[in-house]
């Protein structure tokens, strides 16, 4: 499956990266699933390797043969936009031969058309919707073992059945993407919308929106070039063996398919690899300091070879396969370990070496805006991080109003004459120990503001000494989606701070895993959580970490300024992505922004921002603005149903499922009526 189809369809695995001004960011960076990303990740081979060798042998006969024979042979679908004329095609400096990229940034209308009501109603719209479900999940999750196995405990309950034991396909060729999701709008677009029901009507909002936004982003093959997908921060290098680390062994089979994984690593990275490449040679080239972190990332996992923590790991998950004979036992570890020496590790000692001739090609830092289409990909990308349709314009200034309030806030407090926030502001200490104390504290202390959640049980996974620098303090891992008792809790012991408890809330009570919990306890539709918006799940977490507070702090002004140093920092990296990405501000212009607020960061610190949100244009979107449409939500339900509790508002935003923000409004405010 290409890319950007597979991000829009994808896991969501909340874990952490080591990002210093949020708490959480997400394994689904790895695995791209946010509607409406670029597409050069993970594809599905939709046909088996012998059809693909027959139909390379056809097409090498056609080239033979006259172009008009070609052309009524293999007709052009008519959803698939027309190919470029291969002829050199020099932009700004880029060189977008064979690319094609929009010349406006579309409209809401443009990306969402008006559609006519369909008939298809009663029980036949209720099974078409199951099977456009079924086949839409089928073709995302069996198209990467990892995924496969990492989503569901019984796939095949679902139909879902992996294609082969591979990291996926890198494939830029979106033609078969666009017919399968302008085939899937099309059948939407037959169904009666008012007859469905509430849960139906909500997946059917949610796959219509998602598609339509996912077709527009494919029919532009130059959105693939705007991002590395080898950033050093991110990059699928990033959390390799922690992914890895993961993975189970309950047969055999499970094993084998394992070490055929590690094995399939030098053909992943290769490609990935030669697409950095081809990447540079368009005049999309990384500033040298991107590409001497990427070195350094592959150069930590060449040093890692000889004692690396999967090999004791690998024999250890061995014995979680019943009756396996001491003969399997040493073949295995026979032959894991051979994979791991002569594919694996050499593998990661070639990136390095590619990527190091990379090395002086003369990159600059800029934003996506500068690139042609720029634009609209940095609107779109926004559109799907913010879950929501509001304009750049109007949420920047949403942002700044923000910025200003805070300010404005926090002054008022320091100076208000009464200091007694002082003492728990300054030495506060908000951590009951481990993970389960403070798991159990929070469980038992979030009851009175939010509803109930069904039985379930978590268990707690701890970051391998080797990664422990790059993981922040915790993360939730949606492991096995179709059980409720295999919700993962990621610690990371040495990461442990003075405000731990709050890092629990995050990610556990009421954070990432009680929104896991409960959105499976009363949705239907798989899809809704597994596809559901960072913006979504981020904006949640960060508003219910800010919550959490009033379970460990006492005083009232001393609550607020902590909430306020909590969510400054999401609304100032917004701000500079915006910034960035949107005005096409430089290091120069950022680095005045902060002194107009009368911050004064280190220039290394401005350089290392600029590095993060020119690689991964959105990146402060997703947490800033998630962060932001929540609680504008939430404060707005408290303002027009002044008489409900916490509990009953939280209860309507979470049954409202996981959707756009403006479509969790609408059902929300309905239910609070």
């Amino acid at each position: 499956m290409n890319k950007r189809l597979k991000s829009l369809l994808a896991v969501v695995l909340i874990a952490a990266m080591a990002m210093p001004m949020m708490s959480c960011s997400q394994l689904q960076d790895f695995f791209g699933s946010d509607s409406g990303r670029s597409r050069h990740e993970r594809r599905r081979d939709r046909d088996d390797d012998d059809e693909e060798d027959e139909e390379e042998e056809e097409e090498e006969e056609e080239e033979e043969e006259t172009e008009e024979t070609t052309e009524a042979e293999d007709p052009t679908p008519t959803a698939t936009p027309a190919p470029t004329p291969a002829v050199s095609n020099v932009v700004n400096g880029f060189d977008m031969t064979d690319l094609e990229y929009p010349d406006h940034v579309p409209t809401v209308d443009e990306i969402h058309p008006a559609h006519a009501n369909g008939t298809v109603t009663g029980q036949d719209a209720s099974d078409l919707l199951d099977q456009i479900e079924r086949d839409l999940l089928n073709d995302s999750l069996s198209s990467d073992y990892v995924d496969y196995k990492i989503m569901f405990d019984d796939p095949a309950a679902f139909g879902i059945e992996p294609s082969d034991v591979t990291w996926g396909e890198f494939d830029l060729d979106a033609t078969d993407d666009i017919a399968f999701v302008q085939e899937n709008l099309d059948l939407l677009y037959t169904i009666d919308y008012e007859s469905l029901d509430y849960q139906d009507r909500a997946f059917y909002d949610k796959v219509v929106y998602d598609l339509e936004l996912s077709l527009y982003m494919l029919q532009y093959d130059a959105f693939d070039y705007y991002e590395p997908v080898l950033d050093p921060l991110l990059g699928p290098q990033c959390n390799l063996l922690f992914i890895l680390e993961v993975l189970d062994f309950e047969t055999v089979e499970d094993a084998e398919n394992y070490i055929l994984l590690i094995e399939d690593t030098d053909r992943y990275f290769d490609e990935l690899v030669a697409f950095e490449e081809e990447r540079a040679s368009r005049g999309f080239t990384c500033t040298d300091s991107v590409y001497e972190d990427m070195v350094q990332s592959f150069d930590g996992l060449v040093a890692q070879e000889d004692d690396c923590f999967l090999y004791e790991s690998f024999e250890t998950r061995l014995d979680g396969i019943q009756g396996l004979s001491d003969a399997d036992r040493t073949r295995l570890i026979d032959a894991h370990n051979d994979a791991m020496h002569n594919s694996f590790f050499p593998e990661f000692q070639e990136c390095s070496d590619r990527i190091s001739a990379l090395i002086g090609s003369g990159g600059v830092q800029q934003g996506v805006c500068n690139y042609p289409g720029g634009d609209a990909y940095y609107a779109v990308r926004f559109m799907s991080y913010a879950n929501s349709t509001k304009s750049i314009d109007q949420t920047k200034t949403e942002v700044e109003t923000l910025i200003n309030d805070s300010f404005s806030t926090m002054l008022s407090i320091m100076y208000s004459g009464d200091q007694s926030w002082a003492d728990e502001y300054e030495n506060h200490y908000y951590n009951l120990g481990s993970v389960e104390d403070n798991l159990d504290y929070l469980y038992t202390a979030v009851q009175p503001d939010f509803p109930d959640l069904p039985d379930h049980e978590y268990f707690v996974n701890e970051v391998p000494e080797a990664l422990q620098d790059n993981f922040s303090p915790a993360a939730y891992l949606g492991y096995h989606l179709d059980t409720f008792t295999s919700n993962m809790i990621i610690s990371n012991p040495s990461g442990v701070n003075e405000t731990f408890g709050i890092t629990c809330a995050h990610e556990g009570y009421p954070g990432h895993m009680f929104q896991s919990v409960y959105t499976r306890s009363v949705c239907e539709h798989p899809y809704l959580y597994i596809a559901d918006s960072v913006g979504y799940a981020e904006g949640w977490a960060t508003y219910v970490e800010n919550y959490s507070f009033k379970y460990f702090c006492e005083n009232e002004n001393a609550q607020i300024l902590l909430t306020i140093d909590n969510e400054f920092p999401l609304m100032l990296y917004a701000r500079v992505d915006i910034g960035i990405n949107y005005e096409g501000w430089t290091s120069d212009d950022v680095m005045d922004y902060f002194a107009g607020l009368g911050m004064s960061p280190s220039q290394d610190g401005i350089e290392e921002m600029c590095q993060l949100f020119t690689n991964q244009p959105g990146y402060g979107i997703k947490y800033g603005v998630g962060f932001l449409n929540t609680t504008e939500l939430m404060q707005s339900a408290r303002e027009q149903f002044p008489n409900a509790t916490d509990e009953e508002i939280h209860t309507a935003y979470l049954n409202s499922l996981p959707l756009t923000f403006e479509q969790i409004q609408t059902r929300m405010f309905e239910a609070l009526s």
